[in-house]
């Protein structure tokens, strides 16, 4: 009865955003059928196609390379050559001509909130009083506001309801423009956890919500309930307040429950960290990474270097915490000011002893805070803080792919992976804030974006 009843929610979730997206771009009500769809109804395979690039950085390991050559089959990059005369291309050859641009691989974002804006309702007012059709209107626009701002793969960690499951599947099968995207649902929390204070307890236990758990088998089926909901990464809330000594909200034996219960699934695990107990314990347990980080230390960067965990520090989200403290306009207390300067002068800390330590870091912003579309900001505060503009790329392109499972299909421009590309003016790693301004967005081969003429 229950597995009827989870299927017919996410069927209707996906055949209400269908008609949503037509409405809400404009487009006739028409299956929208592209080379993957064709493909996978054993249509005819597109014919290969080429994209001419004037420089190139391929991703990590590469160096500049110029007049790069990219053969394109089936959303798929089969073969890169470098220093080609287009001329010598045959004549009727289907080449995208981006002689003038420089191309890098399309950005990644492991850590954003797509029905999160800035501006909108409290929690508790869009969990109660929003249905999951207002909240998949919010995830629609703001996964289109992301891919335009030259994310062509983004990681969803915590949404309420199905809305982003149904924007995820809908991208998968083209009804929709957005970036590939792995999706959470629901935070794995205890009872009376990090998000009880938003509303009151009588409420959630109203809405049923499946991700709460308490002891190691019911954490177990925390994870796994979150799998059948659609999950297909796991996000754990294991900070209880923004403290720095604050204790995990969850035992050991509960993280190493969920983590075992994720990886049985294939499906990895990342802690939501700001105390420092609420960082390593998790690590301890086994998680695959840990985002914010705010209070790390020196065992942080051990556990991380042991484990093979991703370090993944939201610094953007930092910087609007820190610019609301030091809004003189704002009613908060001083106490409230104080401590959310706090959150972003350790997590800057952080990040500078993640980069001396050496640790794996990958890129995450906790988009929402700022509005979706304005990510790459980050990669220019990253540069601002003392990382080199490659490291900050390899940090958004190839660490970010492996951060979420997906380097095999991802994050650079070679053979066999997807063709996600972002095109800029220039070369980020002389500018940086090129990245912020993309001049077209290829996700699969095909320009999504074409901002040329503007």
């Amino acid at each position: 009865m229950t597995k009827n009843i989870i299927f017919s929610t996410g069927y209707v979730a996906r055949t209400a955003i269908w008609i949503i997206a037509r409405v809400f771009f404009c487009l006739p009500i028409t299956v929208f059928i592209t080379p993957s769809l064709l493909a996978a109804q054993g249509g005819t395979p597109t014919e290969p196609t080429f994209i001419f690039a004037g420089e190139a950085w391929l991703g990590g390991g590469y160096q500049v390379q110029k007049n790069v050559l990219l053969t394109i089959d089936n959303e798929r990059i089969t073969r890169v050559q470098n220093d080609v005369d287009i001329q010598q291309l045959p004549e009727h050859a289907s080449v995208l001509d981006l002689s003038c641009c420089f191309i890098i691989p399309g950005l990644i974002d492991t850590q954003t909130h797509l029905t999160s804006q800035p501006n909108l309702p409290p929690h508790s007012v869009r969990r109660t009083q929003w249905s999951d059709a207002d909240r998949t209107v919010i995830a629609m626009r703001n996964a289109e506001k992301t891919l335009r701002g030259g994310f062509t793969s983004i990681r969803d960690m915590g949404h309420s309801g199905q809305s982003v499951f149904a924007v995820r599947d809908a991208i998968n099968d083209g009804l929709i423009e957005g970036p590939r995207m792995q999706a959470a649902g629901e935070l794995i929390r205890p009872t009376g956890g990090e998000l009880a204070g938003w509303m009151q307890e009588e409420i959630e236990q109203a809405l049923h919500v499946a991700a709460i758990c308490d002891g190691p088998a019911d954490c177990g089926r925390a994870v796994r309930a979150s799998i059948a909901l659609g999950a297909d990464t796991i996000k754990v809330a294991t900070k209880g307040d923004l403290a720095a000594d604050s204790p995990s909200q969850f035992a050991l034996e509960e993280l190493i429950a969920i983590r075992e219960a994720a990886h049985r699934k294939g499906v990895r695990v990342t802690a939501s960290g700001f105390s420092t107990d609420s960082i390593n314990l998790p690590l301890a347990a086994g998680f695959d990474g840990v985002v914010h980080g705010t209070y790390s230390d020196t065992e942080t960067f051990e556990l991380l270097r042991e484990n093979k965990a991703w370090f993944i520090p939201t610094l953007l989200a930092a910087r609007v915490v820190r610019e609301m403290a030091e809004d003189p306009d704002s009613r908060r207390s001083d106490a409230w000011r104080e401590e959310n300067l706090s959150i972003y002068h350790g997590m800057v800390a952080s990040f500078r002893a993640a980069m001396d330590a050496g640790v794996q870091i990958a890129f995450g912003t906790d988009a929402g805070w700022r509005p979706h579309g304005e990510n790459a900001e980050q990669l220019e505060q990253m540069v601002e803080l003392g990382m080199t503009p490659h490291d900050a790329l390899l940090s958004a392109t190839a660490h970010a792919a492996a951060a979420i499972g997906w380097d095999s299909e991802i994050g650079a421009i070679e053979p066999d992976k997807y063709a996600d590309i972002l095109v800029l003016k220039g070369n980020p790693l002389e500018q940086i804030t090129l990245t912020r301004t993309p001049l077209a967005v290829i996700k699969g081969g095909s320009v999504v974006v074409d901002n040329r003429d503007d």
